[in-house]
């Protein structure tokens, strides 16, 4: 077996921490394929990656999250327009009220100031830290092969997307 399956076996039916780029995308593709067209924040990942992570989602129990997380999906998000957008706030509304998902939501909070103090702010910011502070509570998936070969290199389980892609775990039970 390999370290990914192992990975995944290990948290199915606990917790999962989605990266910013792959909760934009899963938020964004619940619009519709066709969205992977129109809206530029999402155009290198297709409806198919969507549908991965809804696949994936669905064996876990908890989507962990941070503000930092969210607040920058949600300005990423501004590049939707008219109807676009006021669907994806709507979706998003639903997500962190945990409403229409059969995921749990849970918010934890570590302030920047806290999380300035921490050595990978410098190399990585404020989302990526503190998805980095919060890596021994779930699996982190993450399309960033620095983070994800950072936490890698701490034994933290870590997964990243494009692995993902040609695994696709999910399915197994």
């Amino acid at each position: 077996m390999i370290s990914e399956e192992q990975m995944f076996l290990r948290f199915k039916g606990k917790a999962i921490l989605l990266d910013s780029n792959l909760l934009l995308v899963f938020l964004s593709g619940s619009l519709g394929a066709h969205v992977f067209k129109t809206f530029k924040r999402i155009s290198k990942y297709s409806f198919s990656d969507y549908e991965l992570l809804v696949g994936l989602l669905r064996s876990f129990s908890l989507l962990l999250t941070t503000p930092h997380i969210l607040t920058e999906v949600s300005n990423l998000a501004n590049g939707l327009s008219g109807t676009y957008k006021r669907d994806w706030n709507l979706n998003f509304a639903d997500l962190v009220r945990s409403e229409k998902t059969r995921i749990g939501v849970r918010e934890k909070w570590t302030s920047a100031a806290q999380l300035a103090e921490v050595p990978e702010f410098l190399s990585f910011g404020i989302a990526d830290t503190s998805i980095a502070q919060l890596s021994s509570e779930a699996l982190v998936v993450t399309e960033d092969y620095r983070l994800s070969g950072t936490l890698k290199s701490r034994g933290i389980p870590v997964l990243n997307f494009g692995d993902l892609r040609k695994l696709q775990l999910y399915g197994h039970d």
